[in-house]
């Protein structure tokens, strides 16, 4: 199964031509922040707060600048049938020269165990504000200005309804895979002449230990986020390893392929039940001569609860 969910992951990213105009966040560290692009990962394990900065395309004035919060948890107690509840929010602040948006989404998602792996199921409702403030600078010589922004002259913004769904799966043998849309039913923002698109996302990946029975375990994991539009594509494809120190520690370095757009290196530590990461993107895009890169932090803290039925001890290496 692994295998074969390496070699789709493979055929997909070399098959699909990629192009960069969409409107949802980008976030190189994306393994992190799984619950926005698919709310079907809402609360799989433990109580957890994750916190992410963007500052993209650095020194290109007018460059997005990206802040997401997400807080989850799993409902462990409350039992539906023979599956768990999962609950979260995602706060978001996105900025693009003078188009800002921010975004407050609340998920539920429903865990079912199987012999396999688990299966999930999860929706996100919340609001999208989007709002201009626009900063003109009169030409010297006349120019043709786009017809949607003509009469845009001072702060405007609107608010729309916004809503997710996604199917998530996540393997015995340690692999995921789901698929997800966001702005399932895109708000028309009339008043801006502004319209969201519906986005569609395919995430996967594996965890595999490569020194089993060494003192110093070491996990390779490779995943890929597929992001389209209905017009546009873009992937990422990432190799990320952990090098525990410790039964409660390591640390972790990798890089990330986005085509057309960057190579990204990052690398974090955790231990018990936080972690910090710093990923920086050194731009391929024709921006790459006026920028420096951009620059990502992540910072996460989770709480696991001991489950009612099963009490483990040693080292616990879970893919979270």
């Amino acid at each position: 199964m692994i295998k074969f969910l390496l070699s789709t992951i493979f055929i997909l990213t070399t098959y699909f031509t990629v192009a960069l105009a969409q409107q949802d966040r980008q976030f190189t560290q994306f393994m992190f922040d799984r619950m926005s692009y698919n709310p079907a990962t809402t609360g799989f394990n433990g109580y957890c707060g994750t916190l992410i900065y963007r500052n993209q395309w650095d020194r290109v004035q007018d460059a997005p600048n990206t802040t997401l919060l997400n807080v989850q948890g799993n409902l462990q107690n409350l039992n539906v049938g023979r599956g768990t509840v999962g609950v979260g929010l995602s706060l978001s602040n996105d900025v693009i020269g003078f188009l800002k948006s921010n975004n407050v989404v609340m998920n539920a998602a429903y865990h079912m165990p199987t012999d396999y792996g688990t299966l999930s199921t999860g929706v996100g409702v919340g609001l999208i504000n989007v709002g201009f403030d626009p900063n003109w600078v009169t030409p010297s010589t006349p120019v043709e200005l786009d017809p949607s922004l003509v009469g845009i002259t001072q702060k405007i913004g609107q608010t729309g309804f916004d809503n997710n769904f996604g199917l998530y799966w996540y393997g015995d043998q340690d692999y995921y895979v789901g698929f997800s849309m966001t702005h399932v039913a895109p708000a028309k923002l009339t008043n801006l002449s502004f319209n969201m698109a519906r986005h569609y996302y395919v995430m996967a990946g594996v965890k595999k230990e490569i020194n089993k029975g060494h003192n110093v375990p070491i996990f390779l994991n490779p995943s890929t986020l597929i992001k389209a539009d209905g017009a546009t594509m873009v992937f990422d494809l990432n190799l990320k390893v952990d090098v525990w120190v410790s039964k409660d520690a390591y640390f972790w370095g990798g890089i990330t392929y986005r085509l057309s757009d960057a190579f990204a290196f990052m690398a974090g530590y955790a231990r018990d039940n936080f972690k910090v990461g710093y990923s920086f993107d050194a731009m391929t895009n024709p921006l790459s001569g006026y920028g420096r890169g951009s620059h990502e932090l992540m910072v996460s803290y989770c709480i696991f609860p001991p489950k009612k039925s099963t009490t483990r001890t040693g080292w616990l290496f879970k893919l979270r």
